[in-house]
């Protein structure tokens, strides 16, 4: 099953060009075997006239949790009991994700998203997100990823908007080909990724191999869907078919018009698009009123108390994530939450 392009948009740089055919995408394949990874220091960066700029100074990354209540706003990731590692609930597939083998590169990937809950606009806290490190085919290669939000909206193949400032996490020296893909979750502590207007925009991710913007020699997003295909109904947000690539040519641009491709595929999950999801606050109160389970304003062990006692004769109000079933994932998820809020 093969990939065509689809439409003419606007790329980084303004302007329309003349329409163009595309090539095929190489035939989809399975990868198992998810490694996480944590980034060793992070960066505020944005895209200016369509070039990457670092705006900020480079901080140690600790791995700070948020302090306001977020859950997942946005689920491309596949991550049903929140627990940060991509499971297969909709397609039993293990930890596999869809790739296009070691022979695809890819210098970034732009897909739409419409939250399940665009709470106060505050931004998204952490994003997880899973990607094949390729590069030269062995050794290693230093490993630093960008990841923006926008307004514009890939679904009309409409160009990358760089409307909002956001991060460049450093990952130092990564293996090349490690036997599987890596997946982070990246929690920004006080920093946030902008959330934008009403939670409906697009994401842009970017691989580079040093602080100064140098293209991965070769990379590519891991691939899965959200839930508005016949995924798991429990995982919040929405995307189409449509997603931009930097594969023809690599350069750092998504040109106009041959890069622009529709990811429905056939399989499970469909449409398909980079594998990522951002954390948020929710409307009416984020996970941290869930961990609350008996409302005393305070998370902690008396709550999971009172959530077995809800657990054990599966009652409703235990269906923490919200899929319409209790069972272990929802144990799970409020163990997640609870250790989270308290």
């Amino acid at each position: 099953m093969k990939a065509k392009n689809l439409c003419t948009y606007a790329g980084l740089c303004a302007g329309f060009a003349s329409m163009a055919v595309a090539g095929d995408k190489p035939e989809l394949k399975k990868l198992d075997n998810a490694i996480n990874v944590q980034p060793v220091r992070v960066a505020q960066a944005r895209v200016e006239n369509g070039q990457f700029v670092r705006t900020g100074e480079w901080m140690d990354y600790n791995g700070g949790q948020t302090q306001r209540a977020v859950g997942i706003v946005f689920d491309c990731f596949g991550d049903s009991d929140s627990d940060g590692f991509p499971d297969d609930v909709a397609c039993a597939m293990g930890s596999s994700r869809w790739w296009f083998g070691t022979a695809y590169c890819s210098g970034m990937a732009t897909n739409d998203m419409q939250n399940a809950a665009t709470g106060d606009g505050s931004g998204y806290t952490r994003s997880d997100f899973a990607w094949a490190w390729t590069c030269s085919g062995s050794g290693a290669e230093w490993c630093v990823i960008g990841l923006w939000t926008q307004e514009s909206d890939p679904r009309n193949c409409e160009g990358d908007s760089g409307d909002y400032s956001g991060w460049l996490l450093d990952f130092g020296t990564l293996t090349c080909n490690p036997g599987g893909y890596y997946y982070t979750n990246v929690d920004l502590g006080g920093g946030t990724w902008p959330m934008p207007t009403n939670g409906d925009g697009s994401y842009l991710m970017a691989f580079f191999q040093s602080t100064g913007f140098a293209l991965a020699t070769c990379a590519q997003p891991m691939l899965w869907g959200t839930s508005n295909n016949g995924g798991d109904p429990g995982r919040p947000g929405t995307q189409e078919t449509e997603q931009l690539d930097d594969d023809a040519p690599l350069d750092g641009f998504h040109s106009v018009p041959t890069e622009c491709y529709t990811y429905s595929f056939g399989v499970c999950p469909d449409p398909i698009g980079a594998a990522l999801s951002f954390w948020g606050e929710a409307e009416g109160g984020g996970p941290c009123d869930f961990a609350d389970c008996d409302g005393n304003g305070v998370v902690d062990t008396r709550d999971f108390t009172c959530f077995f006692n809800l657990f054990v004769p599966r009652d409703p109000a235990a269906d923490c994530d919200q899929n319409g079933v209790v069972d272990t994932r929802d144990f799970t998820c409020f163990l997640n939450v609870w250790n989270q809020c308290r």
